[in-house]
């Protein structure tokens, strides 16, 4: 979303857009581990790593990409993102990626899912967000759910992934039942804990 500043300061990180600088660290993602093949798109990591995704992103204007940045080392440790912003219908899809495994800790990927979350619908005046997931990406299903996602729709043999084919999972959440969440979400922030989910 361009002429938009964001940026969210939490107690393990901070959000901010992603700029052009962001492709030096970013390029260097690894694929070694095989996290991104729990993506309905396969090609993700490729895509976020190339020079124009980030171009193409800065000049989004129904989206905010955002680098999560590591407070204790600086470091860019993964990317969320809000996009197909529709205002009209009060709407937006969001997803998070965090690119390093000792990172992969609930903290790290909480933290910034709160923030966003929480300025989709307090500053951005959304009613609804939504995401999907992979029916095999347990870890992921786990997360969506811990954080209020309801699974609202199944969509059958939907991604061709080495070869199978593999359900989709819609997930959404709806402003009035962040509200009753976020206070859960806040305390367990705000106690720190690094423990793997």
């Amino acid at each position: 979303m361009r002429n938009r500043e964001v940026s969210c300061l939490g107690k393990k990180i901070k959000i901010r857009l992603i700029n052009r600088i962001d492709y030096e660290s970013i390029k260097d993602w690894g694929e070694e581990d095989g996290n991104f093949s729990y993506f309905p798109n396969s090609n993700f990591l490729q895509e976020v790593k190339s020079e124009n995704w980030i171009d193409r992103k800065l000049n989004d204007e129904n989206g905010l990409y955002l680098s999560i940045i590591s407070l204790e080392s600086n470091k860019i440790i993964g990317i969320t993102i809000l996009e197909n912003i529709d205002f009209k219908n009060k709407n937006a899809c969001w997803g998070i990626y965090i690119a390093y495994p000792e990172f992969r800790k609930l903290i790290f990927s909480l933290e910034p899912s709160y923030l966003i979350i929480e300025y989709a619908f307090h500053n951005l005046g959304l009613k609804k967000i939504y995401g999907n997931s992979l029916a095999i990406n347990d870890r992921g299903r786990k997360f969506h759910e811990y954080m209020g996602f309801k699974e609202e729709a199944i969509f059958n043999n939907q991604v061709l992934i080495n070869g199978v084919y593999i359900d989709l999972i819609w997930i959404s959440i709806l402003n009035e039942e962040w509200q009753k969440k976020r206070l859960e979400l806040a305390e367990y922030i705000n106690s720190h804990k690094d423990l793997n989910y």
